[in-house]
């Protein structure tokens, strides 16, 4: 279930960084349960989202400069072996296979077809 935890931990940095709650970097991934470099390949990931991200040692947080609206949710769905060969995905709902199961990521505004590796 690391993939879901992954999820989890995407969905929560965004939060914390919405309420600007993050604190220091290591604050920030202690309280995501990562270390600080795997953070920063986070920060680098929803930056290329489009994510306006930036730092501010004053308020030792990281924020949003403009309005940005992130969701991540996955569906999961188990297939029979028949059901996977009729697959086709399409541009509007990419799939990942995930031991079996088929796995769409899609946020508010963006569909995901890669797996995302922190």
């Amino acid at each position: 279930m690391k993939f879901l935890e992954q999820i989890e931990r995407l969905n929560k940095a965004n939060k914390l960084i919405e309420f600007e709650k993050t604190g220091t970097p290591s604050e920030f991934a202690k309280k995501i349960n990562c270390s600080r470099s795997q953070l920063y390949i986070i920060i680098d990931y929803l930056k290329s989202h489009d994510a306006p991200i930036k730092y501010c040692k004053k308020r030792e947080s990281f924020y949003y400069t403009n309005t940005f609206h992130f969701s991540l949710f996955v569906q999961l769905e188990i297939l029979d072996k028949r059901d996977c060969k009729k697959i086709s995905g399409g541009f509007f709902s990419p799939s990942i296979l995930l031991d079996g199961t088929i796995v769409n990521l899609v946020s508010s505004n963006k569909v995901f077809a890669k797996p995302i590796l922190f």
